[in-house]
This record gives structure tokens, sequence and C-alpha cells, in this order.
């Protein structure tokens, strides 16, 4: 077992490598072709993405959902094939594919308040991308899940750590590390669109479906005062690079009734999707658990 580990290691490593050193548009063209091959062979990811666009937009004609579940696919291709790029490029060429930045909330005068500021990071666009940018820009710190290839873990830190971002396990000295971030008036990074375990989330409604959602970010500002922005790289058409854009969060998010303030989490992340549907991850699972248990959408 530890053999084919090793040898998946050592392959992800190489094709990241390699994709380092190509263009960004020639690297978007890998990712395409990536994308769209894994949508011809129908696999897991494929079947899920049209399912959770099945939930998400039921409005939708049958023929649209299912070029907007291609293009996602694609899309996601991309953010794959891009990863040695925003791995491995010289900072200043990473942070050169960033074209323009949308800001609702001057984040800099928010930090000054000195409360912090909780960064809400869906799996949209280019996340590898943002991180370089929030990180060249601001004092930040982010929870993260370690690789099922434990042997890339210290790679992808490395990686992920290079402009200066301090990562910390999903446990409780993480979340521990995120208060006192906050309380330096620093800036936090939470990924706000996986599944928890039922202890820490609570149902509600994500495009319309009851989806498990983890209480944190709510629970952070309600006990920091920090204020909350959500933020994610978009990538612009035809290999030109990435606009990032930085949103408000709805302002029930700082709401002390925990369900209202996860709804308004929720609905904070729908604003950003629905600005690039195309480039969510929809390929995941989020509406796995329901109130009673498994829901059986994913029963294929």
């Amino acid at each position: 077992m530890d053999q084919v580990e090793s040898f998946k290691a050592k392959f992800l490593r190489g094709v990241v490598r390699l994709l380092s050193i190509l263009p960004l548009p020639v690297v978007q063209m890998v990712g395409s072709l990536i994308g769209n091959c894994s949508w011809l062979l129908n696999g897991r990811s494929a079947k899920v993405t049209r399912r959770n666009l099945e939930l998400c937009f039921p409005g939708l004609e049958e023929s649209e959902r299912r070029n907007l579940a291609r293009r996602s696919m694609v899309e996601t291709g991309k953010t794959f094939a891009e990863m040695g790029k925003a791995w491995l490029s010289p900072t200043q060429v990473a942070l050169g594919y960033i074209k323009g930045v949308t800001e609702e909330l001057n984040v800099n005068a928010a930090i000054a308040k000195g409360n912090g500021v909780i960064t809400i990071v869906p799996h949209l666009g280019n996340w590898e991308v943002l991180n370089l940018y929030a990180a060249k820009r601001f004092p930040l710190h982010v929870l993260y899940q370690p690789p099922k290839i434990t042997e890339l873990e210290d790679y992808i830190r490395n990686a992920r750590t290079r402009m200066g971002t301090k990562m910390y396990p999903t446990d409780r000295r993480g979340v521990a590390a995120m208060y006192e971030a906050l309380r330096n008036g620093e800036v936090i990074g939470v990924l706000p669109d996986q599944e928890p375990p039922l202890s820490a989330g609570i149902f509600a409604p994500f495009f319309g479906i009851d989806a498990l959602t983890a209480t944190l970010i709510s629970k952070l500002a309600q006990k920091t005062g920090a204020k909350v922005i959500c933020a994610y790289a978009k990538r612009l058409p035809k290999g030109k690079g990435f606009e990032i854009v930085i949103k408000k969060a709805e302002k029930e998010i700082y709401s002390e009734d925990l369900q209202q303030s996860v709804t308004a989490l929720n609905k904070t992340i729908e604003n950003c999707v629905s600005e690039a549907v195309a480039q969510y991850q929809w390929e995941y699972k989020r509406f796995k658990k329901g109130w009673n248990g498994k829901t059986g959408y994913y029963n294929f």
C-alpha cells in the first residue's frame, strides 16, 4: 500500500511541476480536457454534480442543467490544473495572474477596528490564487484538512504557506488559533461548504435545500465581533487570469440567533456562487445528511 501511495505522490508532484511551467492558457486547456474526460466517463463526480444541480436549480430545463454540469466539471478541471501555477510559480508571477479586485468592504478599515476579519472561502473559482493574494495583503490564518495521500501533506503545506499563511488542523487547537488571530485583529479564512459532524453543525437552506452547515463561523463572529466577508478568485475567460471578489456577508450573520446566523452564512455563499455558478465545486456531496439520517440523494 505504501508503494502505491508513493507512486501516486510522485506522479502528482510531477504533474503539478509540469503544469507549473506551461503558460496559463495552455494549463487551462489541459484542465478543460481533464474536466471533459471526467464528464464523458460519467463517474461519481459527474453524477454528484448533476444531482446537486437538479436539487438546487429545479427550474432549469434538463438541457440547461446538463450544459451547466459539464461546464462545472471543466472549471473544476481547470482548478486542478492551475495548482502548479499557484504553488510553484515565482510569487510575483503568480500574483500577476490577478487582473483586478472588486471589494465591497474596505478590509483594511475593518482590520483597523481591531476585531479581526473572518473570510468565508467557498469552493468557488481558484481558492489557491485567493490564498496568495490574501497572504500578501494581510496576516492570514486558515484551517485545513490533511490530504488523503499523507506523503503530500508537507508538500502542500509548504506551497500554501510560502507567502506567510499560517495553517492549522481542523481540531480544537486550530479553532483556538482562529480565536487568537481574531483577538489580535488579524484575518482568518474558513471553508464554509463542507459537511461537518452533526455535533458541529445545524441544518440551514442552501439554494433551497436543507444542508448540514458548520456553526463555527457564526460562533466566531458572535464571540469576537469580527467583520465577516466572502471572497473568491473568479476565473476570467480565455486564460486572462483572475479577478479577486470580496463581498460583504449578509447582515443577519451577526445575529445572536444561531439558526438565523447560519442561514445568513449560506445565503452569503449563494450570493457569491450565483455570480459564477459553473465555477463552484458542485461534485461535493453537500446534502448527504438530512434531518433523519442520510438523504439518499446520492444513491446512484
